[in-house]
């Protein structure tokens, strides 16, 4: 099967598409069809035995892996934390200045909030991996 696509972006140069099968197909296999058909069977046996062994004995260790893996990301977050917090009370307090009280009011609340919860997420996010390993060791 040939696929012929036209791309106007590119001056309709004509791009032909040839299948794997047709190209690998014509250079010819040493192998017959059973002797394929068992090394497929045992490329995949000895793939699903090696899940298999990775599910409980290297499970903990990736999740350590993903999770270390984020400690750049929330480092940064933690340190844009504080001078956006600042800026957002500074607004609120300026809202409370020309007579907006309840505007600057639920910023001060938002932010002092918002900064609260980003410096405790990796603490929550630790407790809840711990939970998941308790619930996997079960």
């Amino acid at each position: 099967m040939f696929l012929t696509i036209a791309l106007p972006k590119f001056k309709r140069d004509r791009y032909e598409v040839i299948p794997w099968r047709d190209f690998f197909d014509e250079m010819g296999s040493v192998l017959t069809p059973r002797q394929k058909r068992t090394i497929n069977a045992l490329l995949a046996g000895t793939a699903a035995a090696y899940v298999l062994r990775l599910g409980h004995a290297e499970a903990s260790g990736i999740a350590d892996k993903i999770v270390n893996a984020f400690n750049p990301i929330i480092d940064l977050t933690q340190g844009l934390a504080y001078p956006i917090s600042f800026l957002m009370i500074t607004g609120g307090f300026l809202l409370i200045m020309i007579g907006q009280r309840s505007k600057g009011l639920a910023m001060l609340k938002w932010a002092a909030i918002g900064y609260i919860g980003i410096q405790f997420a990796p603490a929550i996010m630790q407790i809840l991996v711990s939970v998941g390993k308790a619930m996997v060791a079960r």
